[in-house]
């Protein structure tokens, strides 16, 4: 969270750390020795900066509570990923499937048959452009690079 007051924090001026109580004396002290309108202002800014410096330790500290908390959420943590392969056998246990027949149905479920062949597959797409596109090239690279003569007996 952050500190509402820090946009009034001024480096010019001092500060008592975090102790309000003093520079609430030291504002008294000033004010009452003195009629210098800039001491008592040097005074109140003292003040202003100890305030937020006491709001920036409490926003920052980490209390009893939150200390419990995270240390709570840690051990959870540890608990649930300590036994993390035991957890895994036990589901694989209770869905009474063995690995290999549920690898089986997965690839059976996401592949095609042709996935498992690649020389056929890569075969037949060679053959597919070929009868597609190959005519057209030959055609093309006659057309334009080659003359011909033909004699007709």
């Amino acid at each position: 969270m952050k500190n509402p007051l820090a946009i009034y924090r001024n480096e010019l001026f001092g500060s008592r750390g975090v102790d309000v109580g003093a520079a609430l004396n030291y504002v008294d002290q000033l004010a009452t020795a003195s009629s210098d309108a800039v001491a008592v202002q040097t005074a109140a800014r003292v003040l202003l900066n100890t305030v937020i410096g006491a709001v920036d330790q409490i926003l920052n500290s980490r209390s009893p509570e939150k200390l419990a908390l995270i240390e709570l959420i840690d051990e959870r943590i540890a608990a649930s990923s300590s036994d993390i392969d035991q957890q895994i056998a036990d589901w694989m246990d209770s869905n009474q499937l063995p690995q290999y027949e549920q690898i089986s149905n997965w690839m059976s479920d996401h592949f095609d048959i042709n996935d498992y062949n690649v020389d056929e597959v890569v075969s037949d797409k060679i053959k597919e452009w070929a009868s597609d596109n190959l005519a057209d090239e030959v055609e093309s690279v006659i057309k334009n690079s080659l003359t011909f003569n033909v004699i007709v007996n």
